[in-house]
């Protein structure tokens, strides 16, 4: 591999960085025995704390305790008891048990159709700032993974988000975050039921678990939605082994973790010892965000994060 080689501008040059050009080239060369068809060329991608930021809280979690300090969704049923019920939750969440969380304060949500939550997210994303960057949080995705996704993107791979966080909200803006259309965007999900509004049909959420996109569940996932094993996949926490895992299991396969070790440009953090321990047993590739990133957040405005 040369030098030269101008992919992946944001990664610095070493043993990750070439783990991915490598694998790229192996698959998409039709004489290499580790040649994938495009067909089978898919790659899996969790989201907060692989994609973009998830300190000091959860995005998701941010976004819906900020809606329900609105009055019009504080007069809403059933809000008053949920509303406490955040008040004392987040101030002892644990990662966890975020998932269960996310569950217990959707309950207001009943009757909210699915594209009003969307305008919800569109709308707060549009103002809401990071309370340690000052910046719009379309503006902390992750630099080097969004060249990551392009050059997969570029050489036939088709991309999924499958996110522990809802599809409601990562549909918002996965398209123009990340490239990745909605119909790719898969999640955590309430049960949903087709109701009337103004003479018009509308998707409405109602407060019912339906499915947990973490865990096992992201293997379930992927294969009710997809029906094909991905060759890659990306993440950074526990919620993430099986779905690696899974990818693992290809003839050819790239698996990655995002180890958050920069305190100064984002956040230093384990993915605990659970997560640790799969990737030594499988040989998954261990991205040292300090050491391997050249940048962090995308380049915006003038902005950077190098370092």
């Amino acid at each position: 591999m040369s030098s030269l080689d101008s992919r992946l501008p944001s990664w610095r040059h070493g043993p990750r960085r070439d783990a991915i050009l490598a694998f790229i080239d192996k698959v998409t060369d039709p004489d290499s025995p580790c040649y994938v068809a495009p067909a089978d060329r898919i790659a899996t991608f969790d989201h907060d704390g692989t994609l973009w930021v998830e300190k000091p809280h959860v995005t998701e979690i941010t976004f819906i305790k900020d809606l329900m300090q609105h009055d019009e969704i504080r007069q809403k049923p059933r809000c008053g008891t949920i509303l406490g019920f955040v008040r004392h939750y987040l101030a002892v969440l644990m990662e966890k048990v975020l998932s269960d969380a996310r569950w217990l304060l959707r309950e207001w949500l009943d009757g909210v159709s699915t594209d009003e939550y969307k305008v919800w997210v569109q709308q707060w994303l549009n103002k809401a700032t990071h309370p340690k960057f000052n910046r719009p949080y379309p503006q902390l995705v992750y630099q080097p993974m969004l060249e990551v996704l392009a050059l997969f993107r570029e050489n036939g791979f088709r991309n999924y988000l499958v996110s522990g966080g809802s599809c409601y909200f990562i549909r918002a803006f996965s398209e123009q975050a990340y490239g990745i259309g909605p119909e790719q965007a898969l999640g955590s999900q309430l049960m949903t039921r087709v109701a009337e509004k103004d003479g018009k049909l509308v998707v409405e959420l109602k407060p019912v678990p339906w499915f947990l996109d973490n865990g096992k569940g992201k293997v379930l996932c992927i294969e009710s939605h997809i029906d094909r094993h991905p060759v890659a996949a990306f993440g950074n926490s526990s919620g993430d082994i099986a779905m690696l895992r899974w990818a693992g299991q290809a003839k050819t396969s790239l698996c990655m973790l995002v180890h958050h070790t920069d305190d100064i440009r984002e956040y230093a953090y384990s993915p605990g010892d659970k997560t640790l321990k799969a990737a030594a047993d499988h040989g998954w590739q261990l991205v040292d965000m300090k050491a391997d990133w050249l940048e962090v957040f995308a380049v915006t405005n003038g902005n950077s994060t190098s370092g």
